[in-house]
């Protein structure tokens, strides 16, 4: 097959990396293909590169795979480009959750929204715009396909700061239409949905039996008791959700929990809702550095001369559909139907802002990604789905502009919040566990107290009557005109004096 596709990836020791090597060796529609992956961690892209030696030598399929040195240089003349930069992961995850906590703040995702969420804006939006500007240079026409937390905070970055195309990537509904449609007693690959929202916030809107056309939405009811209750993907509280807003949300307890405003530490522990943490590894081997994607992808080019080792790798129960985007928009594969792509608002979401990143179905051909029209979502649902967007692109604005303001007022609307009191404190303490992996001048721009409004009670002037210390007026506010005198007049409110 003639028009190899290139592939850079930036981000080359993480899941998302990895998934994409067992892609071009286990799907021949991905060949020919040249990797081109930048090596930014030397440890990692020697082991990297030996592993995938061996891989082709082992099975005499015909992968051409380079390393770079020099980003602009893996960018150059590529067509496509997996973002999985994941800034020394997962210890940054568990050090912006010990932060938070010191402040009452409690996520349970802590990666897409909380206080966690605007971490990670800050350490990967710098690396995103950085490769964004590069392909304007060297690669125009590339996509940039997005497959990291927080996504709809990426996406919106490249989307107003850059003219080069992007499709974002979350599989999180199929993870949702698999359990719904399992606690139905159905099989999932029967089963259609249409969801839409937010990342990490979207609704089933219609949901049917692809053979029959059956709609299966009253079927929900009687599913939620079979429905997984427990684990970090549990959707315990993903039932109380629908029973308010009567749509059944996506994708999971603790990732809609983080993004809603009704979640308090004692319902996270009574329902229960378990955070992340409970799929990984101990807190102590994360923050030792033997628990990470650097760890893993530094052992990755020993472990894969394990026989059983290189079978699984070989033969993966399922691949990530970004190998099978990158097949479409190639011509490799007829147009691809998806269930959810991050992508700019163009008139999908009628009542959601136009221009702010949402989540839809859509279809990825040789001419681009294509969301649905959806229209409007329900009024309350759609109230939620704004705040987030605001939320997004105000973390946005404040690692672009480099705006305290921003950055506060972004913390400030995060659902994780209780009190607008710790936000002052809380970034400055975020700013500091995180300055090892921030541009200095970000991080004093950022902590300057000069420019910034200090969020406490305003003191009162002492000749103000109305302060909170004063003693009570003689006789309460009487909430009646008719009783005349009485009508605020000895309160020191509105009186007819006046």
């Amino acid at each position: 097959m003639s028009n190899p596709m290139k592939v850079t990836v930036i981000g080359s020791g993480g899941f998302y990396g990895f998934d994409l090597y067992r892609r071009v060796f286990g799907d021949e529609k991905m060949r020919p293909v040249e990797l081109r992956i930048w090596k930014r961690n030397p440890r990692t892209g020697d082991s990297i590169c030996e592993m995938l030696d061996y891989i082709r030598k082992k099975t005499g399929i015909r992968v051409d795979f380079n390393f770079f040195e020099d980003r602009k240089e893996a960018l150059r003349e590529t067509d496509y480009v997996l973002f999985a930069s994941c800034v020394d992961y997962p210890r940054t995850r568990i050090q912006d959750t010990q932060v938070c906590e010191k402040f009452g703040v409690y996520p349970l995702e802590g990666e897409t929204m909380s206080p966690g969420g605007l971490m990670n804006t800050f350490r990967h939006v710098p690396i995103l715009l950085g490769v964004a500007n590069e392909l304007e240079e060297v690669s125009p026409n590339a996509v940039v396909i997005l497959v990291v937390n927080p996504l709809a905070r990426l996406c919106d970055a490249i989307n107003r700061h850059s003219k080069i195309r992007f499709i974002g990537h979350c599989d999180g509904i199929v993870h949702t239409r698999v359990d719904l449609s399992t606690a139905m007693g159905r099989k999932p690959k029967d089963v259609e949905v249409i969801a839409a929202g937010v990342n990490h916030l979207t609704f089933i809107l219609k949901m049917w039996d692809k053979n029959t056309g059956e709609d299966l939405l009253p079927l929900i009811d009687n599913a939620m008791p079979h429905i997984r209750q427990q684990g970090p993907y549990g959707f315990r509280f993903s039932n109380m959700v629908y029973n308010l807003l009567g749509h059944y949300p996506s994708p999971g307890d603790n990732h809609i929990a983080d993004q809603l405003p009704f979640v308090s530490m004692e319902m996270q522990q009574s329902i229960p809702i378990p955070n992340l943490n409970s799929v990984y590894a101990s807190t102590d081997d994360i923050l030792n550095g033997s628990a990470s994607n650097i760890h893993t992808a530094v052992q990755a080019g020993e472990r894969i001369k394990d026989a059983q080792v290189l079978e699984a790798f070989l033969n993966p129960p399922r691949y990530e559909e970004t190998g099978t985007w990158m097949e479409a928009l190639h011509g490799r594969i007829p147009n691809y139907h998806v269930e959810a792509i991050d992508i700019a608002n163009n008139g999908h979401i009628t009542n959601l802002p136009q221009g702010s990143i949402v989540e839809v179905p859509g279809d990825i051909n040789a001419s681009g990604a294509h969301g649905f029209a959806i229209g409007e979502l329900p009024p309350a649902i759609a109230s939620l789905c704004h705040r987030m967007v605001i939320t997004h692109e105000l973390a946005v604005e404040a690692c672009v502009s480099r705006n305290r303001e921003a950055a506060l007022q972004s913390l400030a609307l995060e659902p994780t919040i209780r009190d607008l009191s710790v936000i002052d404190k809380l970034l400055d303490a975020l700013l500091d566990v995180n300055s090892q992996y921030l541009d200095p001048e970000f991080v004093a721009k950022l902590k300057n107290k000069k420019h910034i409004r200090r969020i406490a009670p305003v003191e009162p002037h002492p000749d103000n009557p109305m302060k909170p210390d004063s003693p009570k007026p003689e006789n309460p506010q009487v909430l009646d005109v008719i009783l005349g005198d009485y009508w605020g007049s000895k309160s020191g409110n509105l009186s007819d004096e006046d």
